[in-house]
């Protein structure tokens, strides 16, 4: 009676544990739900056999019970087991063939135990518990199994694809030149999450005594905090002796500025106590599912700053389009990471100041089958398909934030159809019709360009410069610190310029572009050509990386510095002091001005 009360407690206490540390959700339209109920059902026949074997024979039940118990250990490995090769399968055609195959293979082991076991026993012995406990274990752990196949079955691509192709919805077409909004250089971001990642240990690794309490979390995609571009991170426990040391809290984040290396900030005057690197009560999906959201789909959890620079765990709440496939955002869950108070936003009531509220796993999974399944599973032909490019990014357009990437043809390496950006709130996406290179043969070209320093290119982010469509990216070195800014062509990435600055980069890459015969054009909306008359106040001319450069003051106004490559007009080199000249600039904001286009009015 003992050994069975005890063995009831372990299994019971099990049971608890598993969800206290892995916290699915109580729900059987996800996966990890009816994973969890499956186990539960697996306990529940384990322990009503174990109870039934001791008052059918109490002299004997201790023998049941070690055969109960070893088949319960296998049964619990199998359940296991199988089903972390159902979760890695997915729900493509091939899974599905697949998944056939196992659930046919389940079949024939479940009428093994059921027609050849029995036979093996005498005819006497046939309905004793001893033999009919083990089976129903093993029976059930079965039937839990292909339950579970049967629910990814039911949830893959040949009973879903129109689903699963019309998830993201239809892309709206736009002209890249006149939807992408030109942006000034020093909004430019040029600091990626890997370098946020060597500048955020750095500066923790100046406060000593910090230091050897906590280290820098995940740094969440760039956020705009009161349009300030920016990488923010938590500082997390070390470990588990180290919460116990600080179980008020961490002490603080990490802000780096995304287009400013130097702009690192350690926030210190808040304790972040619920976070996912504490324990118990503290971990922060404990707590969430804790507060009440037993039942929901969570994504990974997101770092953002509010507008007035208070931290908030955004946690993104989600429903599957298709059983257990296709997740869908239904809202989010804002966390505060000092106080543990939680509330819960629908789609239409998210807060403005939360950036991404799509998670990027959703967005690329519906990008993926959106150019899968435009015509259905059974495209053998590969009609129309549409290959997402191995890099995806996000950027600010005209306040809102976006996920890019390129579109290429089935079977295309270096070369792509068009762009695709998906809004990380709203998840309304825009298609740019528009040949040109992969983003990473848009980085091999700037790395070529300066092969001699090895250097390495970051994901590159599209721009519009003076309406040429333009990849950028930065170049590091072995450490991941920066050295130099290249500009690519989207349409055509043999041309390429390089910089140790951006103004430098952009500079050599008009000019370059200006060589290769595509004429900026200066007509789009988004422009924003100036136009200037006035008379050469003082001339002179410099060389860069081969380039010649040409400053003007006009109209002795000397807070203005002309900058003017020679590529734009020959008319440059025989200019003097007096001549009367128009010029076309895009942005004056700061104080040297980058000419576009050069007329000297005194040179017929």
């Amino acid at each position: 009676m003992l050994i069975l009360s005890i063995l009831t407690v372990v299994l019971l206490v099990a049971y608890g544990l598993f969800y206290f540390f892995f916290l699915p959700t109580l729900s059987i339209f996800y996966f990890e739900g009816a994973f969890f109920i499956g186990l539960g059902i697996l306990f529940t026949v384990t322990i009503f056999f174990a109870w039934a074997s001791y008052y059918s024979d109490p002299n004997s039940y201790k023998n049941k019970i070690l055969i109960l118990l070893k088949t319960f250990i296998v049964s619990l490995g199998f359940i296991v087991g199988y089903s972390a090769v159902l979760i890695f399968l997915g729900t493509n055609l091939f899974s599905f063939i697949i998944s056939i195959i196992f659930l046919v293979a389940l079949f024939g082991i479940l009428g093994f135990f059921i027609f050849i076991t029995p036979s093996e026993q005498d005819d006497n012995d046939t309905h004793d518990l001893a033999w009919f406990a083990p089976i129903s274990i093993k029976v059930c752990a079965i039937v839990i199994l292909i339950l579970l196949t049967l629910g990814l079955i039911a949830s893959s691509s040949v009973f879903h694809a129109n689903t699963m192709y019309n998830q993201l919805g239809k892309p709206e077409e736009k002209s890249f030149k006149d939807d992408l909004v030109e942006i000034d250089n020093s909004q430019i971001p040029i600091v990626d999450i890997e370098l946020a990642d060597i500048l955020g240990d750095k500066k923790l690794g100046e406060e000593l005594a910090l230091g050897s309490q906590a280290h820098v979390g995940t740094f969440t995609n760039k956020q705009s905090v009161n349009g300030k571009l920016l990488y923010v991170a938590p500082l997390e426990h070390s470990g588990i002796f180290k919460w116990l040391s600080n179980t008020e809290g961490t002490t603080g984040y990490i802000s780096i500025s995304a287009t400013n290396p130097n702009d690192v900030k350690l926030v210190r005057d808040v304790k972040l106590k619920f976070i996912p690197s504490a324990y118990l009560g503290d971990d922060l999906i404990r707590h969430l599912r804790f507060c009440g959201f037993i039942s929901e789909g969570f994504s990974e959890p997101n770092f953002e700053l509010d507008d007035s620079g208070k931290p908030f765990w955004v946690v993104t709440t989600y429903r599957n389009a298709t059983f257990w496939s296709c997740p869908e955002a239904t809202g989010v869950v804002l966390c505060d990471p000092q106080s543990g108070e939680c509330t819960s936003y629908s789609l239409d009531d998210v807060p403005s100041w939360i950036d991404i509220v799509q998670p990027e796993e959703f967005v690329i999974n519906q990008i993926k089958n959106y150019g899968e399944y435009v015509h259905g599973v059974f495209n053998f032909s590969d009609k129309d398909k549409l290959t997402m490019t191995e890099h995806i990014t996000t950027v600010y357009n005209d306040g809102n934030c976006y996920y890019y990437t390129g579109l290429s043809s089935s079977g295309s390496d270096n070369s792509t159809v068009g762009f695709i950006m998906v809004n990380a709130r709203s998840k309304s996406s825009k298609l740019y019709r528009m040949v040109g290179a992969t983003e990473a043969a848009a980085m091999s070209s700037a790395e070529g360009k300066l092969q001699d320093m090895e250097y390495l290119s970051t994901t590159p982010i599209p721009l519009n410069i003076s309406g040429v469509p333009t990849y950028f990216s930065t170049l590091k070195d072995v450490e991941g610190l920066i050295k130099a800014y290249a500009m690519v062509n989207i349409e055509d990435y043999s041309i390429v310029a390089t910089g140790s600055s951006i103004l430098e980069a952009r500079r050599a890459y008009i000019n370059a572009v200006n060589n290769a015969g595509k004429n900026i054009d200066f007509s789009g909306k988004n422009s924003g050509s100036t136009e200037l008359t006035g008379v050469i106040s003082r001339i002179g001319s410099n060389n860069e990386s081969g380039n010649t450069y040409y400053y003007l003051i006009l109209n002795n106004d000397m807070s203005k510095l002309y900058l003017a490559s020679y590529s734009i007009s020959e008319e440059l080199p025989i200019s003097i002091v007096g001549d009367r000249v128009t010029v076309s600039y895009t942005d004056d904001s700061g104080t040297s001005i980058n000419l576009v286009q050069f007329d000297n009015l005194d040179v017929k």
